[in-house]
């Protein structure tokens, strides 16, 4: 059992945007979620030993600039959507 110590601890996992999109590739779904399972199957052995809360947090980069993209090929169709809004728009599609 652990003791109330051990529960108030943390560790905190900061992944970077390129754990979900690697360099060189296209950012496809698929792709997204097979490096998406091979970061957690790295830190799974961690989070399966330890006696801490774990949060684990990651970048969005390569997300965001996939929806840039997006926003300008738009133009002509729709108004433009300012980074900062591209931001907010992914964070509450996460979760």
């Amino acid at each position: 059992m652990m003791t109330k110590k051990e529960m108030e601890e943390k560790i905190v996992l900061a992944l970077g945007g390129n754990a979900i999109i690697k360099k060189g590739q296209e950012g496809t779904i698929s792709e997204q979620f097979d490096n998406t399972i091979e970061s957690m199957q790295k830190i799974l052995p961690l989070i399966k030993k330890a006696h801490y809360k774990i949060i684990i947090t990651h970048g969005n980069g390569p997300t965001i600039g996939h929806m840039m993209v997006r926003v300008e090929a738009g133009l002509k169709r729709a108004p433009y959507m300012p980074l900062g809004l591209c931001v907010a728009d992914s964070q509450g599609g996460l979760g």
